[in-house]
């Protein structure tokens, strides 16, 4: 999670605060209005924060999470296909199914989504070989190094 927020930018951390402070007040204010409705309206918005943070953050929280204490691997990749997802058009989410060869035990197949820069493609083929991370909870998760 600290890894996410490092990672922003010195306006987005001003907005993500100013956000913050005025959900703060906006709920304080509800509360102070009406106190029983106003605690179910903030139980609910705080559940759809939580929700709506998991949602659109959660992949890339776990892959931090997998990339900081999995187990380093190589994998061959065996297909790759289009989610049909781009982000800011410039990176495209493709899902890959993979041989992964731990260091220890036998390979295995594996899927892994990411985002790839359009430059990248061509490293993203079949017969390819790439680094990945084996989560040591599940193994059948692995996150790809970029």
């Amino acid at each position: 999670m600290r890894d996410l927020y490092n990672r922003l930018g010195t306006v987005n951390k001003v907005g993500l605060f100013g956000a913050f402070i005025g959900f703060s007040v906006g709920m304080a204010a509800v509360i102070i209005v009406d106190p029983l409705r106003g605690s179910v309206i903030v139980a609910v918005s705080i559940a759809l924060v939580i929700f709506c943070f998991w949602f659109f953050f959660g992949r890339e929280v776990t892959r931090s999470r997998i990339l900081k204490s999995g187990e380093p691997a190589e994998a061959t990749i065996l297909e790759v296909r289009s989610t049909g997802k781009t982000i800011n058009e410039v990176y495209p989410e493709i899902e890959l199914l993979l041989e992964v060869q731990p260091r220890e035990g036998e390979p295995y197949r594996a899927k892994a989504r990411c985002l790839i820069d359009q430059v990248g493609i061509p490293a993203f083929q079949p017969g390819n070989r790439i680094a990945v991370t084996i989560d040591p909870k599940h193994r059948k998760k692995i996150a790809v190094q970029r």
